[in-house]
């Protein structure tokens, strides 16, 4: 993406700010599992889908005047059902869209559900902490990194850089079915 120049206009700034605190937070999130800390790091991920999904949407359905409304919010003005019903219908005729949803949607809303439904999914043993299945932890990070991928493949797009959207596209698809495969 660094390759490209880009205007600065409201939607491609809120956009490429989403993409830089999502990959952040990407950064993070591998630091915590790498600490041990594999259950805070769902908070990340949660941030990362949200980040993904407002970063869609100011994408390519949201208005200008729309956009402004954010600009002008403390809070995000606008209800996520009604959102994603807007990426759903933006992006339904995407290939590469609808497979990562049909593939990952479940896992997105499987783990990235607050701490109190997560508890059930919790195994404490007798030393200290609660210990996550490997599986687990590789699905959210795939997750993670797809929706980081997505957006930047969409971002690419609506600014006129359909190879490196195409390019980018291939490497993730083949990153998603080796995260699929591996759990075969």
């Amino acid at each position: 993406m660094s390759s490209h120049k880009y205007p600065d206009d409201r939607r491609t700034v809120m956009v490429m700010g989403l993409l830089s605190t999502i990959t952040e937070h990407h950064h993070s999130m591998l630091q915590l599992i790498k600490s041990g800390a594999t259950a805070s790091s769902y908070a990340l991920a949660r941030d990362i889908v949200k980040g993904m999904r407002y970063g869609l949407w100011i994408n390519r359905p949201a208005t200008e005047e729309q956009i402004r409304r954010i600009e002008g919010s403390d809070e995000f003005p606008f209800s996520i059902p009604e959102i994603t019903n807007e990426i759903e219908a933006a992006y339904s005729t995407d290939p590469f869209f609808v497979n990562l949803k049909n593939r990952w949607a479940p896992q997105l809303y499987k783990y990235t559900r607050s701490d109190v439904f997560q508890v059930g999914r919790w195994d404490v043993h007798s030393s200290p902490g609660l210990d996550v299945d490997d599986e687990v932890i590789r699905d959210v990070t795939t997750a993670a990194t797809l929706c980081i991928v997505l957006l930047a493949a969409k971002f690419l797009a609506g600014h006129g850089h359909s190879t490196d959207c195409k390019q980018i596209e291939a490497l993730a698809a083949d990153y998603a079915n080796r995260g699929k495969a591996s759990t075969a």
